[in-house]
């Protein structure tokens, strides 16, 4: 069945095409315009498996905070953190804005990021940037001078910045789109008694609908449901992300107001138009995979893939988190690694095996590990951690008789004489990490610095996340860990 009021707002929410739009959009084949609505579209599929979960159990602008960290069973997300208890909400700001209170949280790691519709990372509060605790407003629809990000309100008066919204707030984060995500992140220190100490913060935290301050910024978009998100799409994927694109992208253009008319010449000529999608060509699989094709190729182009030593890679701050313009990027990010952040707040290295074409793919026997050497601490700000987690061929956490999916500053490693990598007076050292199949349990003086990989062997991944990273992190001038394939090693 047809939602009947998106055909009515997203006529309504169409504008004439303005008249710079580029020779190439103009002179793009059906084909082309297909591939590109398909890329652009993508992000929405993950947005939507993330959210209906979500908006069926208690509804959009409702905090809904997780008391443990992910285990192999946690399959909303790919490639999770294990590090960090998350905080999540689905936003839906077409009624009203929101605000959300932060407490003070001085003793970890912290950050309250906000995605748009797409995935964008477009503001974060946290620690790495000092944000102080109090009510910050959410709002979408602001004056065009108003752009995405968080914006301060100095002294929370609205007399400092001329902007109504500021009263009695410590900023106001400006929101691209009216759907998006909400996914606050707080370090766990342990598994412990810090885990009561973080959900005592997450009881502290508060999101609330308030009246909207509207500035006329776009078409109305109806109220956010599981319907708009799941109701009459086919179960083909391809078609989905056309379907998809075309009941949400009328209310949620490209934030580059000069890119809109290409953005939108492109849509139409791929069959989206007025909020539905009447096909123009029969060979839509083969153009999903050829735009999947280019989408990987992309993503290791110089501009978009930094080496950083020892097989390491990682995104380059504009591919990572935040994308502009770049819907290639920010189709690989959802595919890859969902609601990543900006690389100021993290980094996340992969290994390219060399000796399997630089594929991050690993691939182990059953009676065969990997050993990563440390030269040295990863240098961090003064909050941030670090962690190593695995993944499997599916992107998921790697299940283990002994429940651990990551090793880290917080993992109890040690260096080979047994004493702590991250003690009360330690050193800094070379330490090393052995990844071997769940199966094959290491000798004991082996057991802190053992990363479980897929029982038997097999495909697996590695992630090595680094959050608050410090610049010499960024610019490959720390030396990473060498990794070495070697006979597993038996207890």
């Amino acid at each position: 069945m047809r939602i009947p009021s998106i055909t009515t707002l997203c006529t309504a929410a169409s504008t004439p095409l303005a008249s710079a739009i580029p020779l190439s959009a103009t002179t793009a084949s059906t084909d082309q315009a297909t591939e590109f609505a398909l890329t652009y579209g993508y992000p929405l599929i993950p947005y939507a498996k993330f959210a209906l979960p979500l908006i069926s159990k208690s509804g959009t602008n409702n905090l809904q905070h997780m008391r443990q960290l992910s285990t192999a069973d946690f399959q909303d997300v790919v490639r999770p953190n294990v590090d960090t208890l998350y905080s999540l909400a689905i936003l839906d700001l077409s009624a009203s804005d929101l605000v959300i209170e932060v407490p003070n949280i001085t003793d970890r790691y912290w950050v309250f990021p906000f995605y748009d519709v797409y995935g964008n990372n477009y503001a974060n509060l946290g620690g790495v940037r000092n944000n102080r605790p109090g009510k910050y407003r959410i709002r979408y629809g602001g004056a065009p001078r108003h752009k995405p990000g968080v914006q301060i309100c100095r002294n929370t008066a609205r007399s400092i910045t001329n902007d109504p919204a500021c009263d009695g707030y410590q900023g106001i984060v400006n929101a691209p789109t009216p759907y998006g995500t909400f996914v606050g992140r707080l370090l766990v220190n342990d598994n412990g008694t810090d885990l009561q100490r973080v959900h005592m913060i997450q009881n502290q935290t508060a999101l609330y609908p308030v009246a909207a301050l509207r500035h006329g910024n776009g078409a109305h978009a109806p109220k956010l449901t599981t319907r708009i998100l799941n109701d009459s799409l086919s179960a083909d994927i391809p078609t989905r992300i056309m379907q998809m694109t075309a009941r949400i992208s009328p209310f949620s253009p490209p934030r580059n107001i000069s890119d809109r008319p290409h953005v939108e010449w492109m849509l139409r000529k791929a069959g989206i138009k007025n909020g539905r999608y009447t096909p123009t060509q029969s060979n839509l699989t083969t153009l999903a995979k050829r735009a999947e094709a280019a989408v990987f190729s992309q993503a290791k182009m110089p501009q978009n893939s930094m080496n950083l030593g020892q097989d390491w890679v990682a995104m380059t701050p504009s591919a990572q988190g935040d994308y502009g313009t770049d819907y290639q990027m920010r189709y690989y990010v959802a595919y890859t690694g969902y609601l990543a952040l900006t690389s100021g707040e993290a980094i996340y290295p992969s290994y390219e095996d060399p000796l399997n074409d630089g594929s991050a793919t690993l691939t182990l026997g059953n009676d065969e590990a990997y050993i990563l050497t440390f030269q040295s601490k990863p240098p961090l700000e003064e909050t941030g951690f670090w962690s190593l987690t695995g993944y499997n061929a599916q992107q998921y956490l790697i299940a283990n008789p002994l429940d651990r999916y990551a090793v880290g500053d917080r993992s109890g490693l040690t260096y080979p004489d047994g004493s702590l990598v991250y003690g009360a007076q330690s050193t800094n050292q070379t330490f090393q990490v052995l990844v071997q199949p769940a199966d094959v349990a290491p000798p004991t003086n082996w057991t802190s610095n053992w990363l479980p990989a897929p029982s038997g062997g097999g495909k697996f991944s590695i992630t090595f996340r680094l959050y608050a990273p410090s610049s010499s992190l960024a610019q490959g001038e720390w030396t990473y860990p060498t990794v070495e394939k070697k006979r597993a090693i038996f207890g």
